[in-house]
């Protein structure tokens, strides 16, 4: 981007000046013939990185007629910086829903999913769309559609990053609310595999989510509720192939993983909360719901409307360091928050720790979506609010360039550049455990209960 080269081309020069002002300093610093050596050098400089937020426009029932991908500074109080345009014709704004919006390092590109059937890759260097993934011909591949308004092709939604440990290299893709998902080669769009699920049940494919070692993925589809059909399925990455199903008491909305893939974390279209799906015994070991009160009578009275996805709890994310699970609370017009066992099997419903959004009624919209930033420190969640995740505060609400509020926000990305603007983080659109920050957690909760030295356990020191 030109904002951002010449932007990034600044702090540049600078870090230039500074790194040649620090070695003139340690020249003129040396040391004489047969003194004594000089210090060990300064260590090089931590590379500075841009922290950007890529937002994909319009969100659920073109909420706010607002296009494009919306790129704010998060590195200042989130202002908006450009928007990217879709390749559309002006008669055809603000677009098709967006279903779904990822990124590769490796490739240094996005990639915005639609309702209206494509996969648009953008170059991370220009803005520009490198290419235009839309499924099959219907033509030549026949596209069984399971569900009324979805592409002819298949295509595509809820495109995910493989951590092939290069950066990216592979995206999975479903088809939209369709029986089956592809791998796509994420720089040039070429179609690795593909994978049918129908025969395992699963026809209306809907979200996904892969474990951070890229060895499972967990597909979920849309509508069963009580019909024949699976809600679940649970995908053996290293041979492309369905491992388990499973039916839940109801169907399956937005999901989260833990760190190694053991536990899958969903929102079901009864339950105001989650429930907690064992990969290992392929079951729900326990549904979450808020406490009763707070819900159930409210939620049958249909008096009261409820906005967004029709759905108790559209939205759900666990922190890097798995010590607290988010899922969002449409009855209440909140983000609800669970402390989490260490084993992620147990989940505390903790009230002070609610977070109070834009109230549905108010706003239309609904808070039907998280997005963390790589830290965990930053949440976007689906009505445009911005929180601190540690104060569990909503700290500001995203406007965009003329200062409107922008709502319907599900398709978020944190990414960060260097001073080349090339990507070198990035977050993904579902909010899933990371080993390195649990293994801290626990380590650092291990060191804290240790006994003092000398003290052989902890009861000795009441003594």
């Amino acid at each position: 981007m030109k904002f951002r080269k010449s932007l990034l081309a600044t702090s540049g020069l600078g870090l230039l000046m500074a790194v040649a002002a620090t070695a003139a300093s340690a020249q003129s610093a040396a040391p004489a013939p047969g003194a004594a050596a000089a210090p060990a050098a300064p260590a090089a400089p931590v590379e500075r990185l841009r922290h950007l937020v890529y937002m994909a426009l319009p969100g659920d029932a073109g909420a706010d007629g607002q296009t494009g991908v919306l790129v704010l500074d998060a590195d200042h109080n989130f202002a908006p910086v450009t928007r990217i345009p879709y390749p559309l014709p002006a008669s055809m704004l603000p677009g098709p829903k967006i279903s779904g919006m990822t990124a590769s390092i490796a490739a240094n590109k996005i990639y915005v999913t639609t309702d209206g059937g494509d996969m648009y890759a953008y170059n991370l260097k220009t803005d520009k769309v490198d290419w235009d993934f839309r499924g099959v011909d219907n033509d030549k591949v026949p596209v069984k559609i399971f569900r009324t308004g979805s592409a002819a092709t298949g295509c595509c939604e809820r495109p995910y990053t493989l951590p092939d440990g290069k950066g990216g290299e592979t995206l999975l893709v479903l088809s939209q609310y369709n029986d089956h998902v592809w791998q796509i080669d994420a720089k040039t769009g070429a179609i690795k595999a593909r994978l049918d699920l129908g025969a395992s049940g699963i026809t209306r494919t809907h979200n996904l989510v892969v474990s951070p070692d890229g060895k499972t993925a967990a597909i979920s589809a849309l509508g069963h509720d009580g019909a024949m059909g699976q809600d679940l399925a649970i995908v053996d990455m290293s041979t492309f192939k369905v491992k388990q199903t499973i039916q839940t008491s109801s169907s399956v909305r937005p999901l989260t993983i833990n760190h190694d893939g053991s536990l899958v974390y969903l929102n079901l279209n009864a339950v105001d909360g989650f429930a907690i799906y064992d990969v290992a015994q392929n079951k729900v070991i326990k549904e979450v719901p808020v406490p009763n009160d707070m819900w159930v009578a409210k939620w049958a009275d249909k008096t009261h409307r409820y906005y967004g996805h029709g759905a108790l709890s559209h939205g759900i994310g666990i922190l890097p360091d798995e010590s607290e699970i988010w899922s969002t609370d449409v009855v209440n017009s909140a983000w609800q928050v669970w402390d989490l066992s260490n084993d992620g099997r147990t989940a505390t419903y903790n009230p002070l720790k609610t977070i109070k959004v834009q109230d549905n009624d108010t706003c239309l919209c609904g808070s039907s979506w998280i997005t963390l930033s790589p830290d965990g420190k930053t949440a976007i969640v689906g009505d445009g609010s911005i929180i601190d995740v540690k104060a569990h505060k909503v700290i500001a609400t995203i406007k965009d360039e003329y200062g409107r509020p922008v709502h319907a926000v599900e398709k978020v990305l944190f990414l960060n550049f260097n001073e080349n603007g090339e990507l070198k983080e990035m977050s993904n659109q579902f909010a899933i455990g990371d080993p390195a920050a649990y293994a801290a957690r626990i380590k650092a909760q291990t060191a804290s209960a240790a006994p003092a030295p000398g003290q052989t356990a902890p009861q000795q020191a009441a003594r």
